[in-house]
């Protein structure tokens, strides 16, 4: 075989792939999804300790109320994040790129907590 014909094989698979996942324009962006998850996250977070203070409150009207407000942020609804999500869980490779850097991200985070505790001790040590 020549070179030729294996780079074209090796540019129509790559291609192929490259199309496969790419977000189509009705979908959110993985930038855009990566912020709402994360917001997301920390909203279910947040409702969990708010209804554990107060049990009269419901775990899931509270997470459902957060999120509403992190769409509305984000200037989205849950129906087009919805859809969006749907179309990533249809296309792991693409979802697991953001799921991944939400873990460097929460890392990063953790990492800064560590600092600021260890900062503060120092500084109450002396």
């Amino acid at each position: 075989m020549s070179r030729k014909f294996i780079y074209l094989i090796f540019l129509l698979v790559l291609f192929s792939c490259y199309s496969e996942n790419k977000v189509p324009s009705n979908i959110l962006q993985p930038k855009e999804m990566k912020g709402i998850i994360w917001d997301v996250m920390r909203a279910q977070t947040l409702a969990n300790e708010i209804a554990r203070k107060d049990s009269t409150l419901d775990v899931a009207i509270e997470t459902k109320n957060l999120s509403q407000k992190v769409f509305k942020i984000h200037q989205t609804d849950s129906a087009s994040f919805n859809k969006s999500y749907n179309w990533y869980m249809k296309h792991p490779d693409v979802l697991k790129l953001i799921f991944d850097s939400l873990y460097v991200q929460k890392q990063r985070e953790n990492d800064t907590d560590i600092k600021r505790k260890n900062h503060y001790q120092k500084i109450l040590e002396k």
